[in-house]
């Protein structure tokens, strides 16, 4: 893929009902694996794989008005709040916007892109291969990741 085509696609993410979708533009800013307690809450899991877009990179799809916000103002490892988007039908959180970044950023979960995606040690294969752009490139709070989870080949890490 050229550096080209890789500005110019366009990924389609949505909910588990299907009632809210959103596109983002190009590659993402930063791809992180993040072990910090919100993130591991949020995933259900020791860890949530996240990539940031400028905020005009990022367009959202509610046409029947499904989407509320949820404020998580205490706690944040940044300890700025941050919002959580998610969908009122089906409870998928869509997207976050972190007050660290202005509100300049948004955040969204790969996970939820229509392609079909899978991991392998942290690495995004697809059918047609356009998708490794949501490999991670950095990995945040590793002093919290299992011992029976591997680093993210080539990411940088971020003990805390």
């Amino acid at each position: 893929m050229s550096a080209q085509e890789s500005h110019t696609d366009t990924h389609t993410g949505n909910c588990l009902c299907g009632g809210v979708n959103f596109t983002v533009q190009g590659p993402p800013n930063t791809v992180y694996c993040c072990y910090c307690k919100d993130c591991s809450l949020g995933a259900g899991g020791p860890c949530q794989i996240t990539a940031s877009y400028f905020s005009s990179e990022f367009t959202l799809h509610d046409p029947d008005g499904l989407v509320a916000r949820y404020e998580i103002t205490t706690g944040t490892a940044s300890g700025k709040p941050k919002d959580k988007y998610f969908c009122r039908r089906c409870g998928c959180t869509l997207f976050t916007i972190p007050f660290t970044a202005g509100a300049k950023e948004i955040v969204v979960r790969p996970a939820l892109m229509t392609q079909r995606l899978t991991y392998i040690l942290g690495i995004v294969l697809t059918g047609d291969g356009r998708l490794h752009i949501f490999k991670p490139s950095i990995e945040c709070f590793t002093e919290r990741r299992p011992g029976y989870f591997s680093a993210c080949e080539g990411a940088i890490q971020y003990q805390s």
